[in-house]
């Protein structure tokens, strides 16, 4: 394939796919955050688009989980209770400690150890930095290369939407800490060790849960 081709056959990123990534890294940037409305008007104007796209990228962004829609009123970036946040942690356990097992039963075929590594190298450079972008980038992609080395599209479409974006903006995890925990998963996967693997990507999980839950008395006393 000649580079003209190569250039036709990528996927062209739409106006509702611009604003739909923009609003999700500024909810990491602050330029966006929960309870904020997105109002029709507002957005037409920054974005540069017409209604029609703007309620198309809301409509999507809804389907994620990211904004509450009520009729008749402005959307809003959806803001999550303490409960709500462990209710989706809890399903998030799961499937991430599914696709962590499922990569290490498949490390073993042709290429899985590369991408592997290079998306832990790629996690582990972000993790100290204060660009929470850059680190929501990293984490996805070692999520979706855990969902595609186990061979599981479907795995990793459902690992591509969930919703730790909104999580992230109350949660935060030392950075050692952070950096550990990834690095067990990966070091559990590359070993071809499912039981490990599983172990270390549901307790990553559980450690964010029991920060969260700390809240709750705080909340109780406000």
């Amino acid at each position: 394939m000649d580079s003209a081709q190569a250039k036709q056959a990528k996927p062209r990123t739409s106006a509702s796919d611009r604003i739909v990534r923009d609003i999700t890294v500024g909810l990491y940037e602050g330029r966006f955050v929960p309870g904020q409305r997105l109002v029709e008007p507002d957005l037409m104007e920054q974005y540069a688009v017409s209604r029609p796209t703007v309620r198309e990228a809301v409509q999507r962004l809804a389907a994620q989980g990211i904004v509450d829609v009520s009729h008749g009123k402005s959307a809003r970036i959806r803001q999550l209770s303490v409960q709500e946040g462990l209710n989706i942690l809890q399903i998030i356990e799961v499937i991430v400690g599914l696709a962590a097992r499922l990569a290490a039963q498949n490390i073993d075929h042709p290429g899985a150890q590369e991408d592997l590594a290079l998306a832990l190298s790629a996690l582990m450079e972000t993790i100290a930095s204060e660009d929470r972008a850059a680190f929501m980038r990293a984490r996805n992609r070692f999520h979706r290369t855990m969902a595609r080395i186990g061979g599981n599209p479907d795995l990793e479409r459902i690992l591509t939407g969930m919703q730790v974006h909104v999580l992230r903006n109350r949660l935060v995890m030392p950075p050692a800490e952070r950096a550990a925990s990834y690095r067990r998963i990966g070091e559990a996967i590359a070993a071809g060790d499912p039981e490990a693997a599983e172990t270390a990507a549901r307790q990553h999980v559980q450690r964010m849960m029991s920060a969260l839950s700390a809240e709750v008395p705080r909340q109780a006393q406000s």
